[in-house]
């Protein structure tokens, strides 16, 4: 079974009815994750000093929480470590996208000019990441 990845909106939720006193199982059932998942952010939150029943924390609190204990659920791209490769030749991906040179091709070239070994399956989400940052 693959890993699951969480959003900050999801740790948020877990740590929030965690602070809120309901405990690892109550939490874990009604957001539909296992007791250890509950746990091991909850132990993050004992470690920067929260305890549950404490003073209320807002979102922001709580996002700034995550990012400073696992930043990679805060800054997604962290853990794609593909996208680092292709975020290294973003000038010539863009040059060849511009010229309207396929995906495919473009994937070609990366492997065998440039020494990238991410996928065509990782290339083409990454394309379609940045396709949509782009137009933002």
């Amino acid at each position: 079974m693959p890993r699951r990845t969480f959003s900050t909106e999801q740790i948020t939720e877990m740590l929030a009815r965690w602070h809120r006193g309901d405990s690892t199982s109550t939490v874990a059932a009604a957001i539909g994750v296992d007791r250890k998942t509950v746990k091991k952010y909850a132990d993050c939150a004992r470690a920067a000093g929260v305890r549950p029943g404490g003073p209320a924390m807002s979102s922001r609190d709580w996002s700034d929480l995550i990012a400073r204990s696992h930043p990679m659920i805060a800054q997604p791209r962290l853990r794609r470590v593909s996208w680092l490769e292709f975020d290294d030749h973003r000038d010539f991906i863009s040059g060849l996208r511009a010229a309207g040179m396929p995906q495919e091709r473009i994937w070609r070239r990366l492997y065998a000019e440039k020494g990238v070994r991410a996928s065509l399956a990782s290339f083409k989400r990454w394309v379609s990441e940045n396709a949509a940052e782009a137009a933002r």
